[in-house]
């Protein structure tokens, strides 16, 4: 397996979008309604601005297969479903753990959906220790 992490460029956008559009990923994000693509080009116009925010393409042999990012030390990732299960999560994960360092960041931070069992498994195989339990309520 040849798996490596190319920087985000604006070519990879729509990719991100599709994939963070799916519905089966919608609810491991906060905001889980689908996003426009006005919606999501402004977001990533205003993160690519930010010096706390980088974006890597999940690369198999040369084939985008999902992405990983840092906003602040806060860690996402998300990849085809075709390829779960197979630890390439946990690969881009140690891949990213080295840019970080080049980075400068001294620790990263996974931020996880309770029912997300695939990513807790890929932070927890990666000595990321569970430090919190986080609740909140709607008030509607």
């Amino acid at each position: 397996m040849v798996l490596e992490l190319k920087k985000m460029s604006r070519d990879d956008w729509d990719f991100i979008l599709k994939l963070r559009n799916k519905k089966e990923y919608r609810s491991f994000f906060i905001q889980q309604h689908t996003i426009s693509e006005k919606e999501h080009y402004q977001y990533m116009t205003q993160e690519e601005k930010n010096p706390n925010y980088s974006c890597w393409i999940i690369l198999k042999d040369f084939i985008k297969i999902g992405y990983i990012r840092i906003l602040e030390n806060d860690v996402s990732i998300a990849i085809e479903n075709k390829y779960h299960g197979k630890g390439y999560g946990a690969n881009a994960l140690l891949l990213l753990e080295k840019e970080a360092k080049k980075m400068g960041l001294t620790k990263l931070v996974g931020r996880v959906m309770i029912h997300n069992e695939s990513s807790k498994k890929i932070f927890l195989n990666n000595d990321f220790k569970l430090k919190l339990y986080w609740y909140e309520k709607d008030l509607k």
